[in-house]
């Protein structure tokens, strides 16, 4: 960790990178069983407003802040288990503390975690700006 500080430090004044949030709260499961989704989309709607996003160019983006998944889908769960860790600076509502555990879809099966077994890159000819201008395609 400290290799790393003394890397980021090096390339510039990132100080806010290394401080912390002044409120962690944690998101606990209702039930137990397996995590079979995630709302992605909910937890980055949400992860704006606290302050790790913008919304417009000119908004500040809140260094500390985030949510720290602590389940993913396939973890299996209890009851009272942490399923995210979220590190505010004030803004956290407990409206969004609901809808970030509901945003975990916790059932019975256990979903196998589909993983990424390769990639297939695909290349596109490249027209220049004179063919681009004349309609080549």
């Amino acid at each position: 960790k400290q290799w790393y500080q003394r890397r980021v430090r090096g390339q510039g004044d990132y100080g806010e990178v290394f401080k912390s949030a002044k409120h962690v709260e944690t998101v606990e499961a209702a039930r137990g069983g397996y995590v079979e989704a995630v709302d992605a989309m909910t937890l980055g709607r949400i992860s704006v407003i606290i302050g790790c996003g913008r919304q417009l160019p000119s908004d500040v983006i809140d260094m500390p802040v985030g949510i720290k998944l602590r389940k993913t889908k396939g973890d299996k769960v209890s009851s009272g288990d942490a399923l995210a860790e979220i590190h505010h600076n004030g803004r956290l509502t407990e409206e969004m503390k609901l809808q970030i555990k509901e945003a975990f879809k916790i059932g019975d099966q256990h979903c196998p975690i589909e993983r990424i077994k390769g990639v297939v890159l695909v290349r596109q000819p490249t027209l220049s700006f004179a063919e681009y201008k004349n309609g080549a395609s």
